[in-house]
């Protein structure tokens, strides 16, 4: 029996007060090889310890990162993908300060999430907006996209203006011309975005409108003026 444990002896002898408390059965279960058993179970905690602990570096040091949620992924538009005009301009002209322009996208979202916005009454609605903004997107034929309704005017024109994406390049005279804000109908905001494309290259940019500037800004002239 003590040929067994014998080996074990540095460490089992401090136990001693202990395993001499334990009944006769229990001291002959050690002595005879039960502190191998013992040894064993805890050598297999260790290792278990071990692998998690080697699991949790491994999972924080090389496991890939989680890409962030792309929240504008359904907003994004390329305005290189945005259909050009094939009717020629008509008698009259859309201008943007004077610049004239033709419709290639419009934007148009409700203020809130009560209201919602007719995708087959966009043209109607851009007639109330600007008089005659409708006809000229007949015309036109812009690419017409309509959004879930935005708590903010401001947050609108801002994605509008990050997500629509000019392939010329920003800081630089372009011939695209991005407005954006809200338009107001009666009692109903509306938000509205339109990419337009200027006969030639204009340092215009991106501009944002508040409800009372759209006239202003926005405004049809006959071709011959």
């Amino acid at each position: 029996m003590d040929e067994i444990t014998e080996p074990l002896r540095p460490f089992t002898e401090p136990l001693r007060p202990v395993t001499d408390l334990l009944p006769p059965e229990g001291r002959e279960f050690l002595e005879g090889g039960g502190w191998w058993l013992i040894l064993a179970i805890i050598v297999l905690l260790v290792l278990l310890v071990i692998a998690k602990l080697l699991r949790f570096l491994k999972r924080g040091l090389f496991t890939r990162k989680r890409r962030p949620i792309d929240w504008d992924r359904d907003y994004r538009e390329s305005l290189a993908d945005c259909p050009l005009p094939i009717r020629p301009a008509g008698e009259r002209r859309l201008t943007v300060y004077h610049v004239p322009v033709r419709l290639r996208l419009v934007v148009v979202a409700p203020q809130g999430t009560e209201v919602e916005v007719d995708a087959l009454a966009v043209e109607r609605l851009l007639d109330l907006i600007v008089p005659g903004l409708g006809a000229l997107a007949q015309n036109d034929r812009p690419r017409i996209r309509v959004w879930p309704g935005q708590i903010s005017h401001h947050g609108f024109a801002a994605t509008f203006h990050r997500c629509t994406i000019n392939p010329e390049g920003e800081g630089r005279p372009s011939r695209w011309v991005l407005v954006a804000g809200r338009a107001q109908i009666g009692k109903q905001p509306v938000l509205l975005g339109l990419g337009l494309w200027a006969d030639e290259a204009n340092a215009l940019g991106r501009i944002s409108l508040e409800p009372h500037q759209w006239l202003d800004v926005l405004r049809l002239r006959t071709a011959e003026a």
